[in-house]
Protein backbone atom coordinates (compact mmCIF):
# COMPACT_ATOMS: atom_id res chain seq x y z
CA UNK A 1 0.00 0.00 0.00
CA UNK A 2 1.47 3.44 -0.84
CA UNK A 3 2.42 5.81 1.95
CA UNK A 4 0.52 8.86 0.70
CA UNK A 5 -3.26 9.18 0.54
CA UNK A 6 -5.50 11.34 -1.65
CA UNK A 7 -8.36 13.26 -0.09
CA UNK A 8 -11.71 12.21 -1.58
CA UNK A 9 -12.81 15.75 -2.45
CA UNK A 10 -10.48 17.83 -4.64
CA UNK A 11 -7.78 15.21 -5.12
CA UNK A 12 -5.28 16.81 -2.67
CA UNK A 13 -2.48 14.41 -1.68
CA UNK A 14 -1.49 14.19 2.00
CA UNK A 15 1.90 12.82 3.07
CA UNK A 16 1.67 9.91 5.48
CA UNK A 17 3.70 7.02 6.74
CA UNK A 18 1.89 3.70 6.85
CA UNK A 19 2.73 1.67 9.92
CA UNK A 20 0.88 -1.59 10.52
CA UNK A 21 -1.89 -0.65 8.10
CA UNK A 22 -2.50 2.71 9.76
CA UNK A 23 -1.61 6.00 8.05
CA UNK A 24 0.20 8.51 10.28
CA UNK A 25 0.22 12.01 8.77
CA UNK A 26 3.49 13.83 8.29
CA UNK A 27 3.44 17.43 9.41
CA UNK A 28 5.92 20.25 9.13
CA UNK A 29 6.34 22.76 11.90
CA UNK A 30 6.00 26.44 11.15
CA UNK A 31 5.72 29.60 13.20
CA UNK A 32 4.69 33.17 12.55
CA UNK A 33 1.99 35.78 12.96
CA UNK A 34 -1.60 35.21 11.88
CA UNK A 35 -1.78 34.33 8.15
CA UNK A 36 2.00 33.89 7.97
CA UNK A 37 4.16 30.79 8.24
CA UNK A 38 7.92 30.42 8.53
CA UNK A 39 8.86 26.80 7.88
CA UNK A 40 11.23 25.42 10.50
CA UNK A 41 14.70 24.77 9.12
CA UNK A 42 18.22 24.55 10.48
CA UNK A 43 19.14 27.98 9.15
CA UNK A 44 19.27 31.47 10.64
CA UNK A 45 15.83 33.05 10.83
CA UNK A 46 14.03 29.72 10.36
CA UNK A 47 14.75 27.97 13.66
CA UNK A 48 11.88 27.45 16.05
CA UNK A 49 11.86 30.53 18.30
CA UNK A 50 12.11 29.55 21.94
CA UNK A 51 11.89 32.03 24.78
CA UNK A 52 14.33 31.07 27.51
CA UNK A 53 13.34 32.35 30.91
CA UNK A 54 16.38 33.48 32.83
CA UNK A 55 16.29 33.33 36.58
CA UNK A 56 17.13 36.53 38.35
CA UNK A 57 20.52 36.26 39.90
CA UNK A 58 21.92 38.29 42.71
CA UNK A 59 25.33 38.29 44.24
CA UNK A 60 25.37 37.32 47.88
CA UNK A 61 27.01 39.78 50.18
CA UNK A 62 29.15 37.93 52.70
CA UNK A 63 29.68 40.20 55.69
CA UNK A 64 33.13 38.85 56.57
CA UNK A 65 33.92 41.80 58.83
CA UNK A 66 30.98 41.00 61.10
CA UNK A 67 31.56 37.24 61.09
CA UNK A 68 32.36 35.19 64.16
CA UNK A 69 34.77 32.38 64.96
CA UNK A 70 33.82 30.10 67.83
CA UNK A 71 36.40 27.52 68.93
CA UNK A 72 36.00 24.40 71.03
CA UNK A 73 38.16 23.65 74.05
CA UNK A 74 37.63 20.14 75.26
CA UNK A 75 34.38 18.28 74.78
CA UNK A 76 32.09 21.19 75.73
CA UNK A 77 29.97 23.18 73.33
CA UNK A 78 30.53 26.83 72.43
CA UNK A 79 27.99 29.48 71.51
CA UNK A 80 28.13 32.53 69.24
CA UNK A 81 27.00 36.03 70.04
CA UNK A 82 23.61 37.05 68.62
CA UNK A 83 23.75 37.12 64.81
CA UNK A 84 22.16 40.04 62.94
CA UNK A 85 21.35 38.27 59.67
CA UNK A 86 18.67 36.12 58.04
CA UNK A 87 21.22 33.71 56.56
CA UNK A 88 24.69 32.54 57.54
CA UNK A 89 27.53 30.64 55.90
CA UNK A 90 29.04 28.09 58.29
CA UNK A 91 32.50 26.60 57.81
CA UNK A 92 33.89 24.04 60.25
CA UNK A 93 37.55 23.13 60.76
CA UNK A 94 36.63 19.83 62.50
CA UNK A 95 33.68 17.46 62.33
CA UNK A 96 30.97 18.60 64.70
CA UNK A 97 27.35 19.47 65.34
CA UNK A 98 25.64 22.85 65.36
CA UNK A 99 22.26 24.09 66.50
CA UNK A 100 20.48 27.41 65.97
CA UNK A 101 18.31 28.93 68.68
CA UNK A 102 18.00 31.42 71.52
CA UNK A 103 20.74 32.51 73.95
CA UNK A 104 20.57 29.15 75.78
CA UNK A 105 20.88 26.93 72.66
CA UNK A 106 23.09 23.84 73.12
CA UNK A 107 24.47 21.68 70.29
CA UNK A 108 24.94 17.94 70.78
CA UNK A 109 25.24 14.64 68.96
CA UNK A 110 21.46 14.22 69.13
CA UNK A 111 18.23 15.08 67.37
CA UNK A 112 17.81 18.80 66.85
CA UNK A 113 21.47 19.42 66.00
CA UNK A 114 22.87 19.33 62.47
CA UNK A 115 26.14 17.52 61.68
CA UNK A 116 28.78 19.46 59.79
CA UNK A 117 32.00 17.96 58.43
CA UNK A 118 35.44 19.52 58.57
CA UNK A 119 35.92 21.72 55.52
CA UNK A 120 32.21 21.79 54.71
CA UNK A 121 30.56 25.08 53.83
CA UNK A 122 26.92 25.15 54.84
CA UNK A 123 24.31 27.89 54.23
CA UNK A 124 21.56 28.14 56.83
CA UNK A 125 18.62 30.51 57.11
CA UNK A 126 18.09 31.87 60.61
CA UNK A 127 16.08 34.57 62.31
CA UNK A 128 18.05 37.70 63.03
CA UNK A 129 19.13 37.75 66.68
CA UNK A 130 19.51 33.98 66.99
CA UNK A 131 22.62 32.21 68.30
CA UNK A 132 24.57 29.22 66.99
CA UNK A 133 26.01 26.58 69.28
CA UNK A 134 28.76 24.18 68.15
CA UNK A 135 30.34 21.03 69.61
CA UNK A 136 33.15 18.97 68.09
CA UNK A 137 32.50 15.35 67.10
CA UNK A 138 35.96 13.94 67.85
CA UNK A 139 38.85 14.49 70.24
CA UNK A 140 40.47 17.37 68.34
CA UNK A 141 39.54 20.98 69.08
CA UNK A 142 38.44 23.13 66.18
CA UNK A 143 36.43 26.13 65.11
CA UNK A 144 33.20 27.07 63.42
CA UNK A 145 33.33 30.21 61.29
CA UNK A 146 29.99 32.03 61.07
CA UNK A 147 29.64 34.56 58.24
CA UNK A 148 26.42 36.60 57.96
CA UNK A 149 24.98 36.74 54.43
CA UNK A 150 22.95 39.65 53.10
Amino acid sequence: MPDNVTAPAGGVIFATDEIGGVHFPYAKLAWGADNQAVAIAETDGARLPVAVQRLATTTRNYADASGQKISTTGAGQVRSAAIAAAEVLLHATVDGYFRVGDAAVVASDAAGSTPIMAGEKFHRQISSGQFISFVRAGAVDGSLFIVPVA
